[in-house]
């Protein structure tokens, strides 16, 4: 229905709104004026969350009138500001109201046919002058009900149509099970039903409680402490397990000093669970040594050769109590140095035994490797970001090989360097300079050194590049896809996440790839709140990312860690009681890769097939980033202690298409000492 106006009125507006059209809607036009004794004070806003593509939205605004003068319902109105697509968007007011009442605005709202998501803001007016602040509403237009084990209807061929249930796994030996408060699938296995898929392989455990099952899976895993043999959990004292563990140092050397010591991890067992990463079942090996003191020695301990997790113990080697593994600094997953996948301890110990565990990030991370462990009387070596120059501690952080020299960034150099540019544009001359910048509107490619242009993708309001079928519709990916077809689901571990929050403090040198990187409010001693965050793909279609040296428009090269980050795939912020931005959101980008099957049923790959060279995450299984990760955690050096809540979201800016958006955030309790 449509809204009338008065005439003294409608010739304000549409000054003002002339001057609005396809402007930022924060920003009043340069045209108005400002009214005079005029201000507005938002009490409430009422609207729908969503609302149906061409379909009516019901909005309701109560306001204080905080200015001196009356407002009358002749010439005060709320405008919608930059959205020229929604009709009838002017909300009137009810009546007129004196300074210091309430007053009401209202108005039923058209929707345009274009789906997407709307920051709608609407600026006071008085006639042809502004005042007050804007008046806000997040806003929806979607074919989807919100109910999630429907499925998510979808706004194809100009009209809304059903779409999948997203718990359907298609398969008649599984029990599906859908969490309508979570947005949350399960699949409990039927008798002779396989908890995964292999290639040309019908996984079989034949009784066994633990070990291979035959194509690549796993029949269990076995409690820390144990090991597998022949599918039985039983205690392990070969060599390089808990109850054996190898010397780190040989027969009468002295503890002070730089040691190198190569190993095997396929030799070993999967006798002990990285506190950084409990997900991973790689196969480790454990080595002890002994700070005889009475003084306190630095350790910087470093693991190379695959995508290591090393982590340090002492007391009791298997032990799983978090006061004991859970020492800060004592387990690390990737870092830099040494970059590459490598990972790296930094921690000052106390006289006592320790054990050193050489392990992978997950079941495939196995095979040949290198520990190198410098350990100096009363100093942590300061190396964080740094592969070569002054450790702090009368040492170097790295020696730079023959024709290399230590550059401005701590990293070893070619020296004399001859830079190569031979059919580049842009990127890496491979002396630490570039070839040369790409135009505005143009993107280096680094795999080939050309500037490209890359067609944006509006993800919150997506307008495919070719016309959808009838049967299709546009995703948020820019993309047409069927309706029917199966889709990715993200989701974030809420356990792992409860389970895995720790609040530590460190200490960044301005070298630090958390500096580099604008990870912490500046270098020095920093309060963090770590978690770790494992982004699950529930969905019945794998999750895919394009090859990232060619996408940079997607991707950003980390130099510090030595591959390619997804830009934005998850989201950070810390929130009080009331849901208020304690400290503000922050973007993270992640190796998007396989780190461990999660759900089960035959259409559910065993085996890992996304890495950080070839990005995204497989249908039933999860990308885990620990709290150990850079990066990994907020700053809440200045947050004072009380009870907040933390919220995590993946895939945020919604860059891939998924089966439901509504529960890509998860937002838990925290209690900050």
């Amino acid at each position: 229905m449509a809204t009338t106006v008065p005439r003294a009125l409608l010739i304000g507006l549409l000054t003002a709104v002339a001057g609005c059209t396809g402007a930022d809607p924060g920003v009043s036009s340069a045209s108005q004026s400002t009214s005079v004794g005029a201000a507005l004070t938002v009490v409430s806003v009422s609207a729908g969350s969503r609302v149906l593509p061409g379909g009516a939205l019901s909005v309701t605004v109560t306001a204080r009138n905080t200015g001196n003068t009356t407002w009358s319902n002749r010439t005060v109105a709320l405008v919608l500001l930059g959205e020229p697509s929604w009709r009838n968007s002017t909300l009137t007011l009810a009546r007129s109201t004196r300074p210091n009442q309430t007053g009401t605005f209202s108005g039923t709202l058209t929707a345009p046919s274009q789906v997407g998501r709307y920051a709608l803001a609407w600026q006071p007016m008085d006639g042809a002058s502004s005042f007050g602040e804007l008046v806000r509403a997040n806003v929806e237009v979607t074919c989807s009900d919100g109910v999630f084990c429907n499925g998510a209807e979808r706004f194809a061929n100009g009209r809304c149509v059903a779409g999948n249930p997203p718990c359907d796994d298609g398969v008649a030996c599984t029990t599906d099970t859908c969490d309508e408060a979570n947005g949350v699938c399960d699949h409990t296995l039927g008798a002779d039903c396989a908890p995964c898929a292999a290639r040309n392989c019908n996984p079989n455990c034949h009784g066994n409680v633990c070990g291979d099952d035959g194509c690549g899976g796993s029949c269990g895993t076995c409690a820390a402490g144990l090991t597998c043999i022949e599918g039985a959990c039983v205690a392990s004292v070969a060599p390089g397990t808990c109850a054996n563990p190898l010397q780190l140092l040989g027969p009468g050397e002295a503890l002070l000093g730089l040691h190198t010591v190569t190993g095997d991890t396929s030799l070993g067992i999967n006798g002990t669970v990285p506190q950084c990463n409990t997900s991973s079942t790689a196969k480790d090996l454990v080595y002890t040594f002994t700070v005889p003191g009475p003084d306190p020695v630095g350790l910087d301990a470093r693991m190379t050769g695959f995508d290591s997790v090393l982590s340090l113990r002492m007391a009791g080697c298997a032990d799983t109590d978090p006061a004991t593994v859970m020492q800060p600094n004592w387990c690390s997953d990737d870092a830099s140095p040494p970059g590459n996948y490598g990972s790296r301890i930094a921690t000052m110990l106390n006289p006592g035994t320790y054990y050193l565990i050489a392990d992978g990030y997950n079941a495939q991370q196995t095979g040949p490797f290198t520990i190198t462990a410098n350990f100096v009387a009363g100093c942590i070596p300061q190396c964080d970001g740094k592969f070569c120059g002054d450790d702090g501690c009368g040492g170097q952080c790295g020696a730079c090989g023959a024709g290399t020299v230590c550059g401005p960034t701590f990293r070893c150099v070619t020296t004399p360097c001859s830079p190569d540019c031979r059919g580049r544009q842009c990127g890496s001359d491979g002396c630490g300079g570039s070839c040369g910048s790409c135009t505005k509107g143009n993107l280096c490619v680094e795999a080939d050194g050309a500037c490209r242009a890359f067609q944006a993708c509006d993800h919150a309001r997506p307008v495919c590049r070719t016309a959808c079928s009838s049967q299709q519709f546009c995703g948020t990916d820019c993309q047409c896809h069927r309706v029917r077809d199966p889709l990715p689901d993200m989701i974030v571990d809420r356990t792992r996440l409860q389970s895995e929050v720790v609040i530590t403090t460190a200490t960044f040198g301005p070298a630090s790839c958390a500096i580099v990187e604008a990870c912490v409010g500046g270098p020095g001693t920093r309060r963090l709140m770590r978690f770790t965050v494992a982004s699950v793909n529930q969905g019945q279609a794998d999750l895919v990312a394009p090859p990232a040296d060619q996408r940079p428009d997607l991707f950003d090269f980390s130099a510090c860690h030595g591959h390619y980050h997804f830009n934005d795939f998850a989201s950070y912020a810390l929130l009080d009681a009331a849901g208020r931005v304690v400290v503000p959101g922050r973007k993270q980008a992640y190796c998007m890769e396989d780190s461990r099957q999660v759900r089960f049923g035959p259409n559910v790959s065993c085996e890992a097939r996304y890495t950080c060279e070839a990005q995204g995450i497989l249908a039933g299984w999860s990308d885990v980033y620990g709290n150990d990760l850079d990066c990994q955690w907020l700053d809440i050096t200045d947050v004072p202690p009380g009870t907040y809540q933390l919220s995590v979201s993946v895939n945020p800016g919604r860059t891939f298409e998924e089966a439901s958006f509504d529960n890509n955030t998860t937002t838990i309790p925290i209690t900050i000492p």
